[in-house]
């Protein structure tokens, strides 16, 4: 049984006269009696009788009429349904983004976007491995995610990149290594190091290259401060992560010099057609430029 043979069927038994079905469907008389035919064959009932040039609903007819009839109306509200769906899903954009200073700016940039969009904006924190996936799968529209081979290698896709991120260290004021002047990594690499939130992959696979000792995690600043004031250990953060300030008990040291930085972008599909999405993607260039810089 086929959805055409229900929908066949459904007019003829509202007319009970196949040329005026015929027309309103707009296909062949003969069509819809090939249809009918069928349809009374898998089903083992006939549907209709006919009386010379009328056909009138036999009971099995009228129990079809009535089944079939739910089955179509079903149907139609699935469809509304999907596109209703469809239509309200082109003003969502999903924002895709790892953790980084865009978690700083990115309530500016939703409201920012909202005050000049009939749209709205679902933010979704992501890990640095499952975001590029998501922009491919159309689960996000756009990614702000780290500038790697792979998305720079991908044709599909429209990249800006945005900033440079950088880190810097927090070290105890009485150790050796805060008089000098742009140390290399390597000059770490035998200290105790926290870092102040989790790192990128990325950065902790550079800096395992030239530290010896596990980086161990801390999420809260009044911790590495301890930490700190006890010269228990360094400290390992972004560069617009900051901790109060202490002259007497510890140093920041910039490691702007060195090769532990990103580069984040913002990334969209070159074939997304979302409502407002060329909108998003110019409130993004005004807010967060490459010459962005942040404190």
């Amino acid at each position: 049984m086929e959805i055409k043979q229900l929908k066949y069927f459904i007019e003829v038994a509202k007319r009970e006269h196949l040329s005026e079905a015929a027309l309103e469907l707009d296909i062949a008389q003969s069509a819809i009696s090939r249809q009918i035919t069928q349809l009374e064959k898998e089903l083992q009932v006939t549907l209709f009788k006919r009386e010379g040039r009328n056909i009138y609903l036999t009971e099995e007819g009228k129990q079809l009429f009535s089944e079939a009839t739910k089955i179509i109306e079903q149907l139609d509200e699935t469809i509304r349904l999907f596109h209703n769906q469809s239509e309200s899903n082109h003003f969502v954009i999903h924002i895709g983004y790892v953790e980084s200073y865009i978690s700083q700016v990115l309530t500016l940039l939703i409201q920012s976007f909202e005050n000049e969009s009939d749209s709205i904006v679902e933010p979704i924190l992501m890990e640095e491995s499952e975001i590029l996936n998501a922009l491919l799968t159309d689960q996000i529209d756009i990614a702000f995610t780290e500038l790697s081979h792979e998305i720079k290698q991908n044709h599909t896709l429209k990249v800006n990149p945005l900033f440079e991120e950088n880190y810097h260290i927090y070290a105890p004021k009485d150790d050796p290594i805060t008089m000098a002047t742009n140390p290399p990594l390597a000059q770490f690499s035998n200290t105790l190091i926290y870092e102040l939130y989790a790192l990128p992959q990325s950065m902790k696979q550079i800096l395992g290259k030239v530290i010896e000792s596990p980086i161990r995690t801390v999420t809260h600043p009044q911790l590495a401060q301890y930490l700190l004031n006890h010269q228990r250990a360094y400290i390992i953060t972004a560069s617009y992560h900051l901790l109060d300030k202490n002259p007497g008990k510890w140093v920041d040291i910039s490691l702007e010099h060195t090769e532990l930085k990103r580069t984040i972008c913002s990334v969209t599909r070159k074939d997304n057609k979302k409502h407002d999405i060329q909108l998003m993607n110019a409130t993004i260039d005004q807010l967060l430029s490459r010459s962005a810089t942040y404190h």
